[in-house]
């Protein structure tokens, strides 16, 4: 295997990894997860139906991320890590208070370290990204049969 492919399915695997321990995590404790959504700053307006909304994207993500085919689906990871990216960063320098509990991919983490994680995940996908862009197709117009 290529080292440029190792890095790319090393990448795949982190965030299938991410998001899979997100989903499950928010479905083994919902109740939890639907109380701190219905204490957020600027969600609880949207009551519970944004907890159970909320999964769908998760689960979704790591679908996509198992079907080798779809693998460029890391955009809408992307774009999933940006809108929460951004919401962190509202709450930490906008919001004029910061809500008690933080919906976090890990149990004890406070706001800042969770927008520490995030950026970090940004910054893996953003690569993964890039390498899928560069990356020719296994089936490529462009490879040479042998004879």
């Amino acid at each position: 295997m290529q080292t440029k492919n190792l890095k790319a399915e090393t990448i795949i695997f982190v965030l299938l990894l991410q998001w899979a321990y997100t989903f499950i995590n928010k479905v083994l404790y919902f109740d939890t997860f639907r109380r701190q959504i219905n204490s957020a700053y600027l969600l609880s307006s949207l009551g519970s139906a944004l907890s159970y909304f909320l999964q769908l994207p998760h689960l979704s993500l790591v679908i996509l991320l198992l079907k080798k085919s779809w693998r460029k689906i890391v955009i809408t990871s992307l774009s999933v890590l940006l809108i929460y990216t951004g919401y962190l960063i509202y709450i930490l320098k906008v919001a004029p208070s910061i809500p008690f509990s933080c919906i976090s991919l890990f149990r004890g983490l406070d706001w800042n370290d969770q927008l520490w994680i995030n950026l970090a995940v940004l910054t893996l996908n953003i690569i993964g990204l890039i390498m899928f862009s560069y990356k020719s197709p296994p089936h490529s117009s462009h490879a040479q049969t042998r004879y």
